[in-house]
């Protein structure tokens, strides 16, 4: 058990029987009263967010995942198979398990899947990884650079917001915690 003050973004909490991590945390001293701890939590079952205050005096039940590195090595029908990088036993992970991460899945790449009590509860992927753009709109001449960001649609099929210069065939790296346009890869 923690004190509430000691929550931290990334920490994974337990509330009842449900777990959830803190996206956002803010302490917060008003002028009268008591200080709380304003947190943004995501519940790690149905990934729901929701806003929940804590007193500063409040004891939170901090939970420690086991963290492993795995390997994506196939798609299965919907299912994507991760191959642990230390013993090679193989770990299915469903579309609806994974959600929109399923666009940031490519063979031989290495992620961090997270596991409570043997159960995995979640993956991260590399922080950029590379895309080739499949289609990109023609850019608008004239445009200042601030407006003239384009639609493009990459090889794993979402869709971002390049800059004009970047046309199809481009390789370019996209920041994987929001699905932005990073820079164009030179090879």
């Amino acid at each position: 058990m923690i004190n509430a003050t000691q929550i931290r973004k990334g920490m994974v909490i337990r509330m009842g029987e449900r777990l959830y991590r803190v996206e956002e945390m803010k302490h917060v001293t008003p002028g009268k009263g008591n200080a709380i701890v304003q947190t943004k939590i995501r519940d790690i079952q149905d990934l729901s967010i929701r806003d929940h205050r804590f007193r500063s005096s409040e004891k939170v039940d901090r939970v420690v995942m086991e963290t492993r590195e795995f390997t994506f090595s196939y798609l299965d029908g919907n299912s994507f198979v991760f191959m642990d990088n230390e013993t090679f036993e193989q770990l299915p992970l469903s579309r609806e398990f994974l959600g929109d991460l399923a666009y940031y899945m490519k063979e031989n790449e290495v992620y961090q899947i997270e596991f409570f009590e043997g159960s995995p509860m979640n993956i991260t992927p590399p922080l950029s990884m590379e895309f080739t753009v499949m289609h990109a709109e023609k850019s608008i001449k004239g445009a200042t650079v601030q407006a003239s960001y384009k639609p493009a649609t990459l090889d794993n099929g979402m869709e971002i917001m390049v800059p004009p210069f970047v046309d199809a065939g481009a390789v370019i790296r996209v920041d994987t915690r929001d699905g932005s346009y990073i820079e164009r890869v030179s090879k």
